[in-house]
């Protein structure tokens, strides 16, 4: 319980500035934060529509600032999530439709993704175990 009496003390200390900081920060944290939840919702929603329709694929679009996931049947699109205030045919006249990935391909995309990162992970640990083991010596 050594640990109490010092955050006790910065707490004092530093909370009529945290809150300061707060009262600023908090507004626009919440909002990237729920802009980004949002944002992987509709992805995953357009994988779901994605595997249901018969040749289906996605696509990430941008409209004015926002990221849309079309999906595809076939070589068509069916829909985009969020839903757009413009049409579909309008939303992806200026994509790059090449790009477009099956639901299956997306998902091997994002494992391999996260096999790097892990890798990468792993390497930096052992990187800094071995500076930190010369510096003992």
């Amino acid at each position: 319980m050594g640990w109490i009496r010092p955050v006790g003390t910065k707490l004092v200390r530093y909370g009529p500035q945290a809150q300061l900081v707060w009262r600023h920060v908090a507004a626009p944290a919440t909002t990237a934060a729920q802009r980004t939840f949002a944002t992987r919702s509709a992805c995953r929603t357009a994988l779901s529509h994605a595997d249901t329709v018969l040749e289906g694929a996605i696509l990430k679009v941008m409209h004015e600032g926002a990221i849309h996931w079309v999906v595809f049947s076939g070589g068509r699109p069916v829909t985009a999530y969020p839903t757009s205030p413009v049409s579909l045919d309008e939303l992806v006249t200026h994509a790059d439709v090449a790009k477009k990935m099956t639901p299956d391909q997306y998902r091997a995309r994002q494992a391999d993704a996260s096999r790097t990162r892990k890798a990468l992970d792993t390497a930096r640990t052992f990187g800094s175990q071995v500076r930190r083991r010369r510096e003992r010596w």
